[in-house]
C-alpha cells in the first residue's frame, strides 16, 4: 500500500515537470514572441558568429564542395569596414557570405524570420537584426547606419527577397544608400547556385556544387567625388555582379521580368499597357 502511494506521489511532480517542459516547447517553437520581450533584446555576439561560420565553412565544403573565388578583394585591415552586397537565392545564402568574408558581418534580415523565439534568439547572436518590410523601418536604417558608424560590416542583399529561379532580381535602392550615405566601400560578390541547395519544398539542403565569387571592391566616395550618383552606383553593381553570374553560370541571370521591364521603358511602353 506505501508502495503504490509513493507511486502516485511520485507522478505529480513529475507530470509537473512534463507539463512545464510541453509549455516551454511550445513557446520556443510556436511562430510568435521572438519579436518581443527579452529575446528582442537579444545582444549580438561576435564568437558566435565565427563559430558557427567555421560549421558551415565545414559542411559546404564538405557537402557542396564550396569555392570561394577572388578572396583577395576583401579588405584584410580590420580598421577598413565595408558593406558586402550579392545576389540572394537560398535562405541559408547569409551563412553562405558571412563565412565567405570571414569577419563580423551584421545582416538585416525580414522581421518574419525571428517570429520563433529560439530561431529569433539565434539570429541575434549571429549577428542579424530584424527589418519590417512592408515599411520603412526608421529602426533597422538606425541599427545599419550605427553599426557602420562603429567601423562595423554590413551583409546587404539588396533584391529584398530570395529569387527561387537562380535569377537575380532587381536590386532596391534602400539597403545600399547607407553605403552611399556613410561613403563605405561596397564589396560585391555573386553567389552561384546556391538555389538549387535549396529549392522549394525542400525541407534538407541538396549536395549542389557552390561557388561565391569576389569582385574589386566599389569605392563610393570615389565615384561620388567623379560624379556619379546613387542610382549609377546601383547600376554599376548590378551590372557587375550579374555579368559574373553569366560568365560563371552560363546563361543570362538577369531576372526576365525585370530585363522586361527595362526594355519597356527604354521604348516608352508604360507597364499598363
Amino acid at each position: 500500500m506505501k508502495k503504490c502511494k509513493l507511486k502516485y506521489i511520485l507522478l505529480i511532480p513529475a507530470a509537473l515537470a512534463a507539463y512545464a517542459i510541453w509549455k516551454l516547447c511550445r513557446y520556443w517553437l510556436k511562430p510568435t514572441g521572438g519579436n518581443e520581450g527579452w529575446i528582442a533584446e537579444t545582444q549580438p555576439s561576435e564568437p558566435w558568429q565565427y563559430w558557427t561560420d567555421w560549421f558551415w565553412i565545414i559542411f559546404f565544403k564538405l557537402y557542396n564542395g564550396l569555392e570561394i573565388h577572388n578572396a583577395h578583394y576583401i579588405p584584410q585591415d580590420k580598421n577598413v569596414n565595408f558593406v558586402t552586397v550579392a545576389n540572394h537565392e537560398s535562405i541559408l545564402d547569409g551563412f553562405i557570405m558571412g563565412l565567405s568574408v570571414f569577419r563580423p558581418l551584421y545582416m538585416m534580415v525580414k522581421k518574419e524570420a525571428f517570429e520563433i523565439p529560439i530561431k529569433g534568439y539565434y539570429l541575434r547572436k549571429v549577428l542579424c537584426y530584424p527589418v519590417d518590410r512592408s515599411k520603412t523601418d526608421s529602426t533597422a536604417i538606425k541599427t545599419a547606419l550605427k553599426y557602420l558608424s562603429e567601423g562595423k560590416c554590413l551583409g546587404i542583399f539588396p533584391e529584398g527577397t530570395r529569387n527561387r529561379q537562380g535569377f537575380v532580381s532587381e536590386f532596391k535602392p534602400g539597403a545600399i544608400k547607407l553605403a552611399i550615405k556613410k561613403k563605405v566601400p561596397i564589396l560585391p560578390a555573386y553567389i552561384a547556385n546556391s538555389h538549387n541547395i535549396t529549392p522549394l519544398n525542400c525541407i534538407l539542403p541538396r549536395p549542389a556544387k557552390l561557388k561565391v565569387i569576389f569582385l574589386e571592391p566599389i569605392d563610393t566616395k570615389a565615384e561620388l567625388e567623379a560624379g556619379k550618383n546613387e542610382k549609377d552606383i546601383i547600376e554599376m553593381l548590378y551590372k557587375r555582379i550579374t555579368d559574373v553570374g553569366r560568365e560563371t553560370m552560363g546563361y543570362d541571370v538577369r531576372d526576365p521580368e525585370y530585363v522586361a521591364r527595362l526594355e519597356r521603358r527604354e521604348l516608352g511602353i508604360s507597364s499598363e499597357e
